[in-house]
Parts: C-alpha cells; structure tokens; sequence
C-alpha cells in the first residue's frame, strides 16, 4: 500500500521534471518589444511610425547617400536579441554599433537581403548607421527590435543564393510558385531536404518583393531567390513582351546562365500555353526548354560559359505538359511539415501575397490542377512511377 501512494507523487514530479527544459525552450523564443524600446532617429517620430506600422506600403528612410543614425534604448535586462529590418530600398552600408563606440559589431556593404535578422548580446543601447545608395537613398518598410535567443519563426533569417541547386523552380512572377506549382516547395525542402532555388524573371516593385520573401519563407524556403530584372507590365502580346524585355535571346541568355550558374538536375517551370493564357507564362515556359538544349553548348552565350562552365540538366517539366504526365500528391500529412500537407503549406505561403487580392487559389482538381506535370525533356530516361521529379535520378 506504501509503495502505491508513492507511485502516483513519483509520477507527477517525473512529469514535472521532464517539463522543465520544454518550458525553458518556451521561455527563450523571441518576443517583439520594439513597443518598449526608446527610439531616437533624425525627423519626426510621426514620419518614423511609418516603419513601425505593420503596413510594408509605409516607408521611412532618405533620398541620399549621406548616413543616418537610430539610436535604440533597450528595455532593462534585454540580454540579447536582434533587429529585423525590412527593406523597400535597401541601404549600400549597414553598420550595428554600441552606442558609444566607434567599431561596428556588424556591417554590410553594397545591397544585401531586403529582409534582414541582425543579432546582438548583452546591450543596454544601439546604434544603427544606414547610408542609402548613390541617387536612391534608403527606405525602412517595417523595422523590429526582437527579444530573446531565438527570434519569433516569422523573422526571416535568409542563407545566401544556392550557388548548385538540386531543383530549379523558374517563374515569370511572384506567387506563380505557388500557385501553378503546388506543393514543390514545401515537398522537396522539407520532406526530401533537397536543395531548392526559386527564379523570377519579374518583380514589379518592392511590395511583392516583400510578398514574395514572406511567401517563400513560410514555404520552407532558407536560401534567398534569384530575382530577374525584367519588367513587370500588363501587355497582351507575346511580341510586345520581348520588346520590353529586350528581345528573345535576352530572355533566353539569362535562363541559361541560370541553369550554368546553379546546375539543376531538375527544372520546373510554366504551361507553354501560359496556364489561363499570360504571356509571360508562355515566355518563360518556351525559353526553358530552349534553355535545356542549349547550355551545354559553350559556343552559345560564351560569357556565362565562361563564368560559371556549361551543363545538362537532367530533366525539365511543364506544368499541365500534356506528354509524358505525372500527378503529385500534394495532399498527403507529412511528418516533416508538422503532420500537415504540402498543399495546406502552399495555401498559407500564397495567402502571404496580400496586395494580389486575388480570385485564383491554389488547387489540385480542374483544368489547371497544381499537381499536374508533364516531362518534356529527360537525359535519364521516362518516368515509370510517374509521382516524382527525381525519379531515375542517383
């Protein structure tokens, strides 16, 4: 009878011990306190509210290359944390001082990531120094102060550009990797831990570039995308889009240094038919097969030849292809997501693209289903299985 009252109070502090180091876990994730902290910056602070808002439309900076200091008081017993910075325009120089000191504990030169974790330890005030761009200047869209080892998981801590991808995913626009692309993203990061680099060859301003990398992060994407230059216009011909864009081979040019740059075994990209008709899709879709044939030739666009050395993909699939087709299953829990789908991933990173309002969502049924693939191109032979991009691949 002893032994069994003991057994009920042995449990519970059983319990209760293998608790305390989940609860400590807890207690080190960050927290937003940019609320509690004292910010002094150059102009008035209502023009300051502007990057403290929650609203990325909202910009604070300047149109010059002079430098600019934030000074920020801590809250007491802030042993450390980091600063999240989201950048409309990014700065040419980033530099993180202890307030009193003439030595940066961290600095960036020329432009980096738009959005950007900086940490610090044991500081009671900092001093942010940004120096804007010759002719462009700077501009804060939103900016946090973040307490606590670990940051909250919607700051985005971005590893540099893949420089070798296992898959390239290639788009005309942000959001078309959700959207035509279904569950690629979350799939073959998280569940396959495969490295995947996503290309646009558009960004029509820098609220979709902030769109664009909150999407991607909650897609499971770390390493920062590669973000074409062209531009981003309404035209209704095919012909009119490459006359802004500067010509086919322009457009061609730069697929293939992509694919010399970061030798996918895998692409996936657009329908030829530009999914519901645009004809950027169709752009895109046709210059990446034109790309497959061609980057393995060094005669071809020598520069890139030279920079980065030629190469075969293995294979390349169109979305809706109707050759050669495979149906992913992007409705299936996984473990590595959590015990939720890839698809559900999808929906929430798409979500992410708010100024887009639009009718769209991302399906697996229809016409325009987001698991439906075809393989145009291989150098390792058909699919069998037909339920995923690598097959056949060592």
């Amino acid at each position: 009878m002893f032994l069994s009252r003991l057994k009920l109070p042995l449990i519970l502090v059983t319990l209760l011990l293998l608790c305390v180091p989940l609860c400590g876990v807890h207690a080190e994730e960050g927290e937003d306190i940019t609320a509690l902290c004292r910010v002094r910056v150059p102009g008035t602070l209502q023009n300051w509210g502007k990057a403290i808002d929650g609203n990325y439309n909202t910009l604070w900076g300047r149109g010059d290359s002079k430098p600019y200091n934030i000074t920020i008081d801590l809250p007491e017993g802030t042993d450390e944390g980091g600063l999240y910075l989201c950048f409309s325009i990014e700065p040419q120089t980033i530099g993180l001082f202890e307030e009193d000191e003439e030595k940066p504990f961290f600095v960036q030169e020329g432009p980096g990531f738009a959005h950007r974790y900086i940490p610090f330890e044991g500081k009671e005030s900092l001093r942010l120094v940004l120096k804007g761009q010759k002719d462009r200047g700077f501009a804060l869209s939103e900016f946090f102060v973040l307490a606590g080892a670990e940051p909250p998981s919607w700051v985005q801590r971005w590893e540099p550009q893949l420089e070798r991808a296992d898959l390239l995913v290639l788009v005309a626009h942000p959001d078309d990797e959700l959207i035509w692309m279904g569950g690629a993203l979350p799939y073959y990061t998280k569940e396959r831990k495969l490295d995947v680099a996503v290309a646009y060859l558009t960004c029509s301003n820098p609220l979709r570039r902030s769109e664009l990398l909150n999407g991607l992060w909650t897609a499971g994407i770390r390493h920062y995308p590669y973000i074409g230059e062209f531009r981003d216009r309404r035209l209704s011909r095919i012909k009119d889009i490459y006359q802004m864009w500067g010509g086919r081979e322009k457009v061609e040019e730069h697929i293939v240094s992509l694919y010399r740059r970061l030798k996918p075994r895998v692409v996936l990209s657009h329908d030829l038919q530009g999914e519901y008709g645009h004809p950027a899709h169709v752009i895109c879709a046709r210059n990446a097969v034109t790309a497959f044939d061609i980057a393995a030739d060094s005669k071809i666009y020598p520069e890139s030849a030279e920079l980065y050395g030629v190469w075969n993909v293995s294979k390349l699939y169109l979305h809706l292809y109707a050759e050669n087709q495979i149906e992913m299953d992007w409705e299936q829990p996984l473990d590595s997501l959590g015990g939720v789908t890839p698809l559900e991933i999808t929906r929430d990173a798409f979500n992410q693209h708010r100024s887009q309002r639009s009718k769209i969502s991302v399906e697996v049924k229809g016409p325009h289903s987001a698991a439906r693939f075809g393989l145009v191109s291989s150098l390792v032979g058909d699919d069998e299985r037909k339920n995923d991009f690598f097959e056949n691949i060592p």
